[in-house]
């Protein structure tokens, strides 16, 4: 009986939501997700030459406005390369949306971003502007190197994060050695 009953709803559902408007139309904000796809590695080029590589265990694909929306709602891996296709830096997050008509990203929950400098970034928001070449947080912010740690309140940096600067500084462990003076 219950089986009976189980497969009747299934079919129901079916029956109702058959076309992606009439989802759309039965989602709370308006949108839905026109395609799940799951193990996904996507290249952005720019000129044939690989920029950035894209790895996440799902990604949901939203139409907006004419605005595409890539979500990765539980992981991703954002690896930035520079021009002879070498690994520059590498961001980690539990969560990230990528607005493409706006070259705009939001990652967060436990964001990691590496660079090969060996600087390692550790917040819980970064605002990714690609067109303005720029990131940017509010939140708490922990950077460390090899020189030591330094934590503040908000940070600027380039979206690749080479460069960046720490605003607001509220604590540093920086490790240096003593020059030695020989005589």
């Amino acid at each position: 009986m219950r089986k009976a009953a189980l497969f009747v709803v299934t079919l129901l559902l079916f029956y109702n939501c058959n076309s992606v408007t009439e989802i759309k139309e039965l989602s709370s904000d308006g949108t839905s997700s026109v395609e799940i796809t799951k193990g996904v590695t996507m290249y952005y080029s720019d000129m044939g030459n690989s920029r950035m590589r894209l790895v996440s265990p799902e990604v949901h694909r939203f139409e907006d406005n004419s605005n595409m929306i890539l979500e990765c709602p539980i992981g991703m891996e954002l690896t930035f390369f520079d021009t002879l296709e070498n690994i520059e830096s590498v961001l980690m997050a539990n969560y990230g949306k990528l607005y493409t008509k706006d070259q705009y990203m939001v990652v967060k929950e436990d964001v990691v971003f590496y660079n090969e400098n060996k600087d390692t970034l550790f917040t819980d928001l970064l605002n990714i502007y690609f067109q303005k070449d720029s990131i940017y947080t509010d939140r708490p912010v922990r950077v460390s190197s090899e020189n030591g740690v330094i934590s503040g309140n908000e940070l600027v940096a380039n979206s690749n994060f080479t460069f960046y600067r720490l605003l607001n500084i509220k604590d540093s462990h920086i490790n240096y050695e003593e020059s030695k003076i020989i005589d």
